[in-house]
């Protein structure tokens, strides 16, 4: 936070936008509300191919 030297007001920083990016990539590629499921950690994927190769090293 940054303070405004005339009106002695709190300015609040800039929104980093890191976040809001991963979740649009993660919803493009499919891991939010795919069909398929892993078994283990539960993400989704648009594929079962993908979504039983996420964890297969813990099976």
């Amino acid at each position: 936070m940054k303070v405004k030297e005339d009106d002695e007001i709190l300015v609040r920083d800039p929104n980093y936008v890191k976040y809001e990016r991963l979740l649009l990539q993660a919803e493009a590629e499919g891991r939010i509300d795919g069909k398929y499921s892993c078994l283990v950690c539960g993400m989704h994927y648009r594929e079962k191919a993908a979504a039983e190769a996420c964890c297969r090293a813990a099976l």
